[in-house]
């Protein structure tokens, strides 16, 4: 017997022999058994507490019931228990039989070789895992740096899972921001960056957008003038004021790359 996973084959036992247990005491089956690990070693390597839910219908301790459970239970059929104990005042302690366990872990590296500890899932699903997607406009800092590795591993444990997975690298060079790069780009000639590429797009973009900003206000100006609108005039010339001190500043920063633009 090969499994993919010999924890699995520990635990649909310990789930079969604790429901047909179950059955004999004429009890009532839970929809789904809970199996958890106990706290220490010695209490056995997978504890079940349903007794304390059942005690309430019967009408018993959960200790004493947790006892009757394992005496009803057919131990003949066991493999990888060993044994079975009641403790911690309800408990239900299953003690794997680590001769039998360790012959089922040891075959299964041995046939699965690189593939074991990668348990498929029963239902794969179709994934998408989109990562990194930087900003194009800006430059890339560090914590963008790490999305790559981080997104390339998460889409590798789901695939390794038995996922169906597409990685995704969104690309956002449409829409507003990318064309008053090109606006911006094709005014100075096409020219080849003598720095950083991210770092001269970002000037490109930064001073060119407030640009546009401020001849969009002053065409927006001369129309509120036109129809005599104080308080749209009024608006728009605390807007303009806003923008005029950006470029002051821009062109301070970078004024030969203003200028040409």
């Amino acid at each position: 017997m090969v499994s993919e996973n010999p924890l699995a084959e520990l635990r649909k036992e310990c789930e079969s022999a604790l429901s047909e247990a179950v059955r004999r005491l004429s009890l009532e089956t839970p929809k789904q058994l809970v199996f958890e690990k106990p706290p220490v070693w010695e209490f056995g390597q997978l504890a079940s507490s349903i007794c304390f839910e059942l005690a309430k219908h019967v009408g018993e301790k959960p200790l004493v019931l947790a006892e009757r459970l394992i005496g009803a239970m057919d131990k003949s059929k066991f493999s990888f228990i060993c044994d079975v104990t009641a403790a911690g005042g309800g408990y239900i302690n299953f003690h794997a039989n680590f001769a039998n366990f360790s012959k089922l872990t040891i075959e299964a590296v041995r046939r699965l070789d690189d593939a074991y500890g990668f348990v498929k899932v029963e239902k794969p699903l179709k994934i998408i895992v989109e990562h990194t997607s930087v900003n194009p406009l800006h430059p890339i800092h560090i914590g963008q740096a790490r999305n790559p590795m981080l997104g390339d591993a998460i889409a590798r444990l789901l695939s390794a899972r038995g996922h169906m997975v597409s990685r995704h690298y969104y690309v956002d060079d449409v829409g507003r921001q990318t064309a008053v790069i090109a606006y911006g780009y094709e005014k100075l000639g096409r020219p080849k960056p003598a720095e950083k590429p991210d770092h001269f797009i970002g000037k490109i973009y930064t001073i060119t957008s407030c640009l546009v900003e401020i001849n969009r206000l002053k065409r927006e100006l001369e129309q509120a003038k036109a129809v005599s609108s104080d308080e749209e005039i009024m608006r728009i010339n605390r807007e303009l004021d806003d923008w005029m001190s950006v470029a002051f500043e821009l062109r301070s920063k970078y004024p030969e790359l203003f200028e040409r633009l």
